[in-house]
C-alpha cells in the first residue's frame, strides 16, 4: 500500500511540474519582446521550426488542431511576414510552410528563452542529480508507449 501512495505522490508532483512549466510557457509576459503575435502564433512558429518547410497537415497535427484552424493562424502569420507559403514544384496542390527571416529571428529568440528557462529550473539540481534526472526521463520516454498501450488495451 505504501508503494501505491508513493507512486500517486510522484504522479501528482510530476503533473504539477508539467502544469507549472506549461503555464510559464503559455504566459504572454514570458514573450514580452514579441508584442505583435499571440501565444498560438508563437506555438505555430515553434512547430514550423527554424529548419525545413513543413506541410499544413504536419503543423495542424503537431498543434492538435484542425487544418482549418491551422490555416487561419498561418494566414495571420503570413500577413505579419513571419511565414511563407511554398508550392511544391512537382505537385502544385501540395503547400509547405516555412519561416521567413523575421520568423526565424522569433524562433531563435523563443528557443533561446526556453533554453534559459530550462537552465534556471534545472540549474537548481546538482550535476549528479541532473544526470540521474536525465536517466529517469530517458527511461520514462523510451517506455511510455509500452505503458500507455498496456493501460489502454
Amino acid at each position: 500500500m505504501e508503494n501505491k501512495k508513493e507512486l500517486h505522490l510522484i504522479g501528482s508532483m510530476f503533473y504539477e511540474l508539467i502544469n507549472r512549466f506549461e503555464g510559464v510557457n503559455n504566459k504572454k509576459h514570458l514573450y514580452k519582446g514579441i508584442n505583435e503575435i499571440t501565444v498560438i502564433e508563437i506555438k505555430t512558429i515553434l512547430v514550423i521550426g527554424c529548419e525545413e518547410a513543413k506541410s499544413m497537415s504536419h503543423i495542424a497535427k503537431k498543434l492538435g488542431v484542425s487544418s482549418g484552424t491551422a490555416t487561419v493562424t498561418i494566414d495571420r502569420l503570413i500577413d505579419k511576414s513571419f511565414v511563407e507559403r511554398i508550392r511544391d514544384v512537382e505537385d502544385r496542390r501540395q503547400v509547405f510552410i516555412k519561416l521567413s527571416d523575421k520568423g526565424n529571428e522569433v524562433c531563435n529568440y523563443i528557443n533561446n528563452l526556453k533554453h534559459k528557462l530550462a537552465e534556471n529550473i534545472f540549474g537548481l539540481l546538482s550535476k549528479e542529480e541532473r544526470a540521474l534526472f536525465l536517466s529517469i526521463l530517458s527511461k520514462l520516454n523510451s517506455n511510455f508507449n509500452l505503458v500507455f498501450d498496456a493501460l489502454c488495451s
